[in-house]
C-alpha cells in the first residue's frame, strides 16, 4: 500500500501537480480503501450472521430429532424391563416344574417373544455426518455427545441382533411346532379373559431345555439392553440441555 502511495506521489510530481492535487488524490484513494474495507467487513459479518442462521436450523432439528428419541426411549426401556421379569417368572417354572395359572404362564410367554425394537431418531445427525457438514455445529460439547450417543445406538444393535438369533434358535422354532401363538396373543391382550389354552403344550415346554436356556438367555440379554437404553437416555438428557443454551445463545 505504502509503494502505491509513493507511485501516485511520484506521477503526480512528475506531471508537475501541486501538493493540493495530491492531497486530493490520496483522499479519493483512502476513502475508496475505506468502504472496501467496510463492504468486506459487512460481508464477514453476513457470513457469519448466514452460518449462525444455519447451525441454528440444525440445533433446532436435532433438538426435535433428540426429544423424540427420548420419548421412544422411555417406552422401550419399559418394555425391556416388563420381559426381563416376564422371562425371570417362566425361567422359575422350569425349577418349581408347576404352573398354576395357564393364563399367567401364556401372558408372560408372549410378553418375552413378542419381537420389538427401537430405532434412533437422529435424523438431523445423520444428514450432517454423511453430508460432511458436521463441523457447522461449533459446540463440541454438543458434537462429542452426539457423537457418543451414535456409538452407544452401534453397541445395542449388535446385542439386540444377537437377542434376535437367540429368539429364533430357542423360542420360535421349536415353539412353532406345537404352541397356538393365536391363544398367547388372546392371553396378553386380555389377561382376565376365559380361553381355553393347553396345559399339554405347556408341559412339553417345560421338558425342554433349549427353551429354558432361551428364557435364561432373554432374560439377561433384555436386562442389558435395558441397561444399554437406560445409558442412552441419560446422554440423550444431557445433550438437550446443552442444546437448548446452545440455541438461546
Amino acid at each position: 500500500m505504502i509503494k502505491f502511495f509513493r507511485h501516485i506521489r511520484q506521477q503526480l510530481l512528475s506531471e508537475g501537480k501541486t501538493g493540493k492535487y495530491f492531497k486530493y488524490a490520496i483522499g479519493e484513494i483512502v476513502l475508496v480503501v475505506i468502504g472496501i474495507l467496510i463492504a468486506l467487513q459487512i460481508n464477514t459479518v453476513k457470513n457469519k450472521n448466514d452460518k449462525r442462521s444455519e447451525e441454528i436450523t440444525h440445533l433446532e432439528n436435532i433438538l426435535s430429532d433428540l426429544k423424540q428419541d427420548k420419548s421412544e426411549l422411555i417406552k422401550i426401556i419399559d418394555r425391556r424391563q416388563s420381559k426381563t421379569e416376564s422371562a425371570t417368572i417362566m425361567e422359575s417354572y422350569y425349577h418349581t416344574k408347576k404352573v398354576d395359572s395357564l393364563n399367567r404362564y401364556y401372558f408372560h410367554w408372549t410378553n418375552v417373544l413378542m419381537w420389538e425394537t427401537h430405532n434412533p431418531s437422529l435424523v438431523t445427525f445423520k444428514e450432517l455426518i454423511n453430508s460432511g457438514k458436521l463441523s457447522t455445529l461449533t459446540n463440541e460439547n454438543v458434537k462429542q455427545l452426539l457423537l457418543q450417543i451414535d456409538y452407544n445406538y452401534n453397541q445395542m444393535f449388535e446385542l439386540r441382533n444377537h437377542l434376535y438369533h437367540d429368539y429364533t434358535d430357542y423360542f420360535y422354532k421349536p415353539f412353532g411346532d406345537f404352541i397356538d401363538y393365536e391363544n398367547g396373543l388372546k392371553a396378553f391382550l386380555e389377561p382376565n379373559a376365559k380361553i381355553e389354552l393347553s396345559r399339554e403344550d405347556v408341559e412339553i415346554a417345560l421338558k425342554s431345555k433349549r427353551i429354558k436356556n432361551g428364557f435364561t438367555l432373554a432374560r439377561l440379554n433384555n436386562q442389558l439392553l435395558s441397561q444399554q437404553l437406560t445409558d442412552i437416555l441419560t446422554k440423550v438428557d444431557s445433550t438437550i440441555v446443552l442444546v437448548e443454551q446452545e440455541i438461546k445463545k
